[in-house]
């Protein structure tokens, strides 16, 4: 059913922050108390992290298996959780990333149109029978034949024709099998590259529009770019259970004025400068961290019933992880591959959904896969899962929040800024409660404030 597909926009134009958390403790005496519905978490960044997810992290009545639990128990578990929550082949879920301004989403959807035909022509050129040898030499005219239509490489957009030849090459043969021989999606990590690498391909097309398609206004360009990090079948940092993912995304900001996140990582383990964040618009390309992935990805060899049962399970625990790091974020996104077929699925607070398939071995669906990309990279941060009254504060290096108290006669929107987190979401299912010590104003630099205003706010999303 179709409707399945609208997902409640509470509105997550917030950031992803990089935050540390102090453990939970009890609200000094004389804190006050407020809910707020429509707005999930920021962090501290000057606490750290000393505990893990609690064994009921996983909302699941017994929770998920200890750390020092075999990861079949764990399975059994997220295996109990996919059953009771998953609602599959919805249609049109892939809708819910589009932009809510019709003619921007117009002008959307030219652009993955424009970006699906190039490829499609990549994928003609791999005829039955076309040896190796003709094949490259016709995918490299194909591709410089195609980027003279596009607008030159900018800042953000730093591939050569040989490199886009190269990346064009590594997802060739999952779009087309048969054109080269030593590809099989029997073996799953013979798909990692492919996938990587159109990811990648799909983003740096997207700063490259074609000549005839320029950006008539700011809402016509991309808000920042979903890649891919380059390291495959590896454990994040900050990862609680160290179980490795087959491929993570992440959001590069487009500008320094708006980033996803802070512009710092972890403070024990590097900064960024702001002349590198200038620079790269990103932080660390090839290792993936949980405080910084956008989703996920899960590959598998086919869509048998086990494999796809597995990879939705995979996804409840890295959905878990994500949502202990990350306190901005209301839902995630994630993917699942079962050979040459993919499916978009989203983790909320009483719900798994999951797509019908997208066959990439055909135009039709390397079409859906494509818009869904490139949707990601222009769509409002509350479609993709952030909450946009989280955001974090350059100039006093801490996350604010922005609250309206309807206790007042006329409710207005005060902005708090965070002391510390005392609650954090536990669950992948659930209302994911989140409490914040907060005050009206900033700290000094040497940390100290007035704390005698400081109130508590309970943040908790309805089921």
């Amino acid at each position: 059913n179709s409707s399945d597909a609208h997902l409640t926009d509470s509105g997550m134009d917030g950031r992803k922050n990089n935050i540390h958390i102090t453990p939970a403790r009890k609200p000094r005496a004389g804190t006050k108390r407020r809910d707020v519905v429509t707005s999930p978490a920021p962090q501290n960044k000057k606490k750290k992290v000393t505990s893990t997810p609690s064994k009921a992290s996983s909302g699941h009545p017994r929770g998920l298996s200890s750390a020092h639990t075999k990861q079949a128990d764990e399975y059994v578990e997220e295996k109990a959780l996919v059953k009771d929550y998953l609602k599959d082949n919805i249609d049109k879920l892939q809708t819910i990333a589009e932009h809510s301004d019709q003619s921007t989403q117009q002008y959307i959807t030219k652009q993955a149109e424009s970006i699906a035909e190039f490829i499609d022509e990549l994928v003609q050129c791999a005829k039955p029978g076309l040896g190796k040898a003709k094949l490259e030499k016709k995918l490299k005219r194909t591709i410089k034949d195609q980027l003279k239509r596009r607008s030159r490489a900018g800042k953000h957009s730093g591939k050569t024709d040989a490199e886009m030849f190269n990346s064009a090459k590594s997802f060739l043969p999952w779009l087309r099998p048969g054109s080269y021989s030593t590809f099989s999606t029997t073996n799953e990590k013979h798909i990692y590259p492919c996938f990587l690498e159109l990811i990648n391909f799909v983003a740096e097309l997207l700063v490259r529009p074609p000549l005839d398609q320029q950006p008539a206004s700011s809402d016509e360009q991309p808000q920042r770019l979903v890649r891919s990090y380059l390291l495959t079948d590896v454990k994040p940092d900050n990862s609680e259970s160290g179980r490795r993912v087959d491929l993570a995304l992440k959001c590069d900001a487009l500008s320094y004025e708006n980033p996803i996140a802070d512009d710092e990582y972890d403070e024990d383990s590097f900064q960024i400068s702001e002349e590198e964040l200038k620079e790269n618009g990103s932080w660390d390309d090839k290792r993936p961290n949980y405080p910084r992935i956008f989703a996920i990805v899960e590959v598998k060899p086919n869509t048998s019933a086990a494999n796809m049962e597995k990879g939705f399970a995979q996804l409840v625990k890295y959905s878990h992880e994500i949502f202990w790091n990350q306190h901005n974020r209301h839902y995630i996104w994630g993917l699942v591959s079962g050979g040459s077929n993919v499916k978009a699925c989203v983790f909320g607070p009483n719900f798994l959904l999951a797509s019908q398939f997208m066959d990439v071995t055909t135009a039709e669906g390397r079409l859906e896969l494509i818009r869904f990309l490139v949707n990601w990279s222009f769509c409002e941060l509350s479609k993709l899962g952030y909450d946009p009254t989280i955001r974090f504060n350059r100039k006093h290096k801490c996350l604010t929040i922005d609250m309206v108290n309807s206790n007042k006669p006329e409710p207005a929107q005060t902005t708090y800024y965070l002391r510390e987190i005392v609650v954090v979401a536990e669950r992948v299912f659930g209302r994911h409660t989140r409490c914040f010590v907060v005050g009206e104003q900033p700290s000094s630099s040497d940390g100290n404030c007035d704390t005698s205003a400081d109130i508590l706010i309970k943040d908790a999303w309805p089921e």
